[in-house]
């Protein structure tokens, strides 16, 4: 998780404990209005690896034979 969730996740708890009727959006809200304290948090690091990258480029699939347009079947 990021920063950011754990800061909104920490409001989110600390205002459901006092109010059961407490949503998430208001826990973003409050928590885009305390940004300030979001550098005081303390975070445990995460196991995250590297990001993988996506393939890219032609596909290599087998080529057809008499030019690129696939021909429907008769009906």
């Amino acid at each position: 998780m990021t920063a950011w969730n754990d800061f909104v996740k920490k409001i989110y708890q600390e205002g459901k404990k006092n109010n059961p009727d407490y949503q998430f959006k208001n826990a973003l809200k409050d928590a885009s209005a305390r940004k300030g304290e979001m550098g005081k948090m303390t975070t445990t690091p995460t196991m995250a690896g590297p990001k993988k990258s996506r393939k890219r480029g032609k596909s290599k699939g087998k080529k057809r034979k008499g030019g690129t347009r696939r021909k429907r079947g008769k009906r």
